[in-house]
């Protein structure tokens, strides 16, 4: 039976989905980026049925961790570290609009953090060094998605992949991972770096305007 959802988890994602479309319109509408947009921007995001994969997706990896190679447990391991923070950060701000109703707007019939309050609501729900620690997990995924997908052997060996996780009952999992292959494949290699270069720029900015300090990504 699938868990519901916070509500005011749900109206944080809901912030952090408008925000990416007035931020990233452009790749959005560009069609070599709307689906490498729509994935990582929204559908990674999706809370329906998450909790669930999540539990899957550690219990999996945690079954299969000595079969894979170093390079492929690092690439989970940050992918699932970043899903945790994520999840962790997102929760500590439902925890302040829970108690303080004055953060949440309605757009379209969407509940969501108006846009104006936001840097507010970063600076009183999370520590400054979490959110720099999940950009730097975001470009890392970013840019793993990205090697894996141009890979030489990657198409050859999804199907086992694909077989091992109906195999197991990790297929709902295995779709997730397959959006993102999908996704990012269709991508230049220059028009990717150029993607994954104005994501780190602006959210950089962007955290250094809330808390008012230099932030240095390596």
């Amino acid at each position: 039976m699938a868990r519901v959802v916070d509500h005011y988890h749900q109206i944080i994602v809901n912030t952090h989905v408008r925000r990416s479309h007035l931020t990233y319109g452009e790749y959005f509408q560009d069609e070599k980026t709307r689906q490498l947009a729509d994935y990582f921007f929204e559908k990674i995001y999706t809370l329906e049925g998450k909790a669930e994969r999540d539990e899957l997706a550690v219990k999996t990896y945690n079954r299969f961790k000595g079969m894979i190679s170093e390079k492929s447990r690092e690439r989970i391991e940050n992918l699932l570290l970043l899903n945790e923070l994520t999840d962790e950060l997102d929760m500590q701000m439902a925890a302040v609009i829970r108690k303080e109703k004055k953060f949440i707007v309605k757009h379209d019939g969407i509940e969501h953090v108006d846009l104006k309050k936001l840097p507010a609501l970063y600076r009183k729900a999370n520590d400054m060094n979490a959110r720099v620690k999940q950009l730097k997990l975001v470009v890392t995924n970013l840019e793993s998605f990205f090697e894996l997908s141009k890979h030489p052997l990657a198409g050859v060996v999804m199907k086992p992949v694909s077989l091992a996780a109906r195999t197991v009952g990790a297929l709902k999992l295995y779709r997730v991972f397959e959006e993102g292959y999908a996704a990012t494949k269709p991508v230049s290699r220059e028009v990717f770096f150029e993607f994954t270069q104005y994501v780190r720029g602006h959210e950089t900015q962007f955290l250094e305007k809330i808390y008012k300090k230099h932030i240095h990504l390596l």
